[in-house]
């Protein structure tokens, strides 16, 4: 069931937030980044910073009491899109991962963006996470040829869109 995020959810959030990116990063980002500055701690302080910011929804899956993935959207901030909604966060805990949670999460910010009329939905991608460009792609994002530098990290991030069909 996904329903809205409470506040009381945000260190769980936070806790797979760190897990996943870990798991997913790992081998694109070196370790130091990954378990010094990636924190359980840090990002619940963060979530915690941002969870009344004023355009963004925040939303968990949660099953049999469990909460085992999360979603953050936000009206996009890039000056070239100011009709997009963007994901800000999509993450599943790595432990339930290949349970179609992913999916579900990616529909209900589709779903979202169509209530909202916004008329494209966009996200950010590291450019050698492969999986993760492979799972967007086949539920139609494309790469729109943006990128920058992800943080202070030495890779890039990539730009993916998708047009709401209302």
């Amino acid at each position: 069931m996904i329903r809205n995020m409470l506040i009381e959810d945000i260190g769980r959030a936070a806790e797979i937030h760190v897990f996943a990116q870990r798991k997913a990063y790992r081998g694109i980002l070196n370790d130091q980044w990954l378990f010094q500055k990636t924190t359980v701690a840090k990002r619940a302080a963060e979530f915690t910073e941002r969870f009344y910011d004023t355009g963004r929804e925040s939303f968990v899956y949660e099953d049999g009491g469990v909460i085992k993935g999360f979603l953050i959207v936000k009206p996009s901030p890039d000056a070239d899109k100011p009709q997009a909604m963007e994901i800000e966060r999509i993450f599943v805990d790595p432990l339930m991962q290949g349970e179609g949670i992913g999916t579900i999460l990616l529909k209900q910010s589709e779903e979202i963006a169509k209530l909202r009329g916004y008329g494209e939905i966009c996200l950010w991608v590291l450019e050698d996470n492969s999986p993760s460009r492979r799972f967007y792609e086949k539920y139609g994002y494309h790469y729109d040829n943006t990128q920058e530098q992800y943080m202070d990290a030495p890779i890039m991030h990539v730009r993916y869109i998708k047009e709401v069909i209302k």
